[in-house]
Parts: structure tokens; sequence; C-alpha cells
């Protein structure tokens, strides 16, 4: 029994290499890089903004607090300190500052053109809501741009609107005398204290 050669068969070709294992490779290298520079650049801004961040908290002798925070953008300040100057308003005379921590001093400015100012104070006096009121009405006069006897909260409240500022005094009867509530919000170029 012979066994008839078998005719010689062509070679295999080697087959060709998968195309999607070299694609995941370079979306996995690409993911990493960005993923590098993401944190690199974070890393980078968080010390640059770290050395330009300072916070200054000043303590004066009656317990009051100021607290500065400059940034390159801008900056934050709070200030325990109201007075009439500041406020830009009449303080009823003999009135004293209702000791809830709500009476304050919030500026923000953002570079050297635009600023947010807000100044409120609290007080209180034992004298009637009608004697405050007719002291405010004599004090601000024709400056009032609105008035309201008494609003859905029960206060009495003198509104001036003019020159990028808004003022506003609230009176408010209780049963020890009166609630005054001052505010002045000032917007637009940065004002100098």
């Amino acid at each position: 029994m012979s066994v008839s050669p078998q005719a010689p068969q062509p070679p295999v070709p080697p087959q060709p290499p998968r195309t999607g294992s070299h694609l995941l490779a370079i979306a996995l290298l690409a993911l990493g890089l960005i993923i590098f520079v993401a944190v690199v650049t974070t890393w980078v801004g968080l010390r640059i903004i770290s050395r330009g961040v300072r916070v200054n908290v000043d303590e004066r002798g009656s317990g009051a607090k100021q607290v500065s925070i400059k940034t390159p953008v801008g900056s934050l300040e709070v200030a325990k300190e109201v007075n009439e100057a500041r406020l830009g308003l009449p303080i009823y005379p003999g009135a004293t500052l209702v000791k809830d921590d709500s009476s304050a001093t919030v500026s923000l400015a953002f570079g050297e053109e635009a600023s947010l100012q807000v100044l409120a104070a609290k007080l209180q006096t034992s004298d009637e809501l009608a004697t405050v009121r007719d002291f405010y009405k004599q004090r601000l006069g024709s400056e009032v741009t609105k008035f309201v006897e008494r609003s859905p909260e029960g206060k009495t409240v003198f509104e001036i609107k003019k020159n990028g500022q808004e003022k506003i005094v609230a009176l408010q009867s209780q049963a020890s005398g009166t609630r005054i509530e001052l505010v002045r919000v000032t917007h637009g170029p940065r004002e100098s204290n």
C-alpha cells in the first residue's frame, strides 16, 4: 500500500493584527494624558490662588471683629462697625444696637471697576412708632422715593433710590418700643471708605 504523495500546500498567510486592541490602547493613553493635564493645571491654579489670597482678622478692643479676604480677582470685607456716617442714614437718638449679630458692613469688590457694599443695622428704642416715624420723615424729607405706612410684615418703610444706592429705613412697633432697621446698598464703581 502505498500512499500517494500529497500536493504541496501554499503557505498560510499570517493573520492581520486586530485593530480594536490598538484603538483601545490609544483611547486609554489619551484619557490618561487628559487626566494628567487636568490634575497639573488644577494644582498650579491652586498654588497661584493660595499665594494671592490674603486673610486678615482684626479684633478690636470692644469685641468687634473685622475680617478681610483679598484675592487676585477681588476682595470681601466684613466689619461689625456700623455708624451714621457709613450708613448715610440718621440713627435715631438714644437707639441702641440689637444684640443679635445682624448689624454689619459687607463689602465685595471685583478689581477696581465694580463693587457691592451692604451696610445693615438693627436698633431699638423705647419710643413709640409714631415718634420714630416722625423723626425719619423730618430727617429724610424729600429724599424718600417710596414710603409705605404699613407693609404686609407690619413695618413702616422709607426707601431712597438714587446714584447707584438704595437706602431703607424700616420701623416696626414692638411691646418694648420700636425696632429700627437701617440698610444701605451701594453698587457700581468701587468706593473708598
